[in-house]
């Protein structure tokens, strides 16, 4: 299962007091970000509020104006705008449950009302913070109603999630569950580019020693060169193409 992140709007309630510190607190978030999505290999999606760009950093000093000051590293804005913002927070999310107990559940912290910190709980996601209180230097935060929440505002609370990141990985993985082999090298990907449907529909099949899907694909296992050969109909020779085991289509 991919794990997303979910900004943590309780942290941007009061500005910082100058702006060479706000530039301090986008700084850290962005190391945050890179840790957790180029090291832990956790999603680019990164959900919102709809204000998100019009927050004040520091007094009449905005995200936007951050994101357009030319003495901000050039890298670190290329960074921010290479993530997947997400607004609102539960857009192009299908699991209509999910949004039922959101709109069900009010959650809260320190009796402050905490929707970020909300919505990462019930995304399994990971809540992101300026550091900009004691509050958010942890990696976990437990809300008032004593759900706890995966959180970072430093690089180091990314690397102390590091277990349970892998554990949502591989939460609901198709492969995992269908005894299919994976290559520990590489992170899980689901191979979606390739087949739009999990790979839980598939059913085995016993004549080629492989399984078919919902497309009428059938999924053989290369022992030796250790990667699937996907055949499609019509089944010919040369009506295949070749997937690793993390998701990457092979040339």
């Amino acid at each position: 299962m991919d794990v997303e992140m979910v900004f943590n709007e309780l942290s941007a309630v009061v500005p910082a007091p100058d702006i060479r510190t706000a530039r301090q607190w986008m700084s850290a978030l962005i190391e945050t970000t890179v840790e957790a999505t180029v090291k832990s290999y956790v999603s680019r999606v990164f959900r919102i509020e709809k204000d998100f760009f019009n927050i004040l950093i520091a007094n009449d000093y905005s995200l936007n104006k951050w994101l357009n000051d030319r003495e901000v590293d050039i890298e670190q804005r290329r960074r921010f705008r290479s993530l997947t913002t997400a607004y609102p927070p539960l857009t192009n999310f299908e699991d209509t449950d999910i949004e039922d107990q959101y709109i069900t559940t009010d959650f809260h912290y320190k009796n402050k009302r905490a929707d970020g910190l909300g919505i990462a709980y019930l995304l399994d996601a990971l809540a992101l913070s300026f550091q900009s209180d004691s509050d958010w230097n942890t990696s976990q935060i437990r809300l008032d109603g004593s759900q706890i929440v995966h959180h970072a505002c430093h690089s180091v609370h990314v690397r102390e999630n590091a277990d349970w990141l892998r554990q949502q990985r591989e939460k609901n993985d198709p492969w995992l569950e269908n005894g299919l082999p994976k290559n520990g090298q590489h992170p899980y990907i689901p191979p979606k580019k390739f087949y739009s449907h999990k790979l839980s529909d598939f059913k085995e099949y016993r004549q080629r020693g492989g399984f078919l899907d919902n497309k009428k694909q059938i999924w053989v296992w290369d022992k030796q060169e250790k990667h699937w050969d996907v055949q499609f109909h019509p089944y010919k020779k040369d009506n295949y193409f070749r997937v690793a085991t993390d998701g990457r289509r092979l040339d």
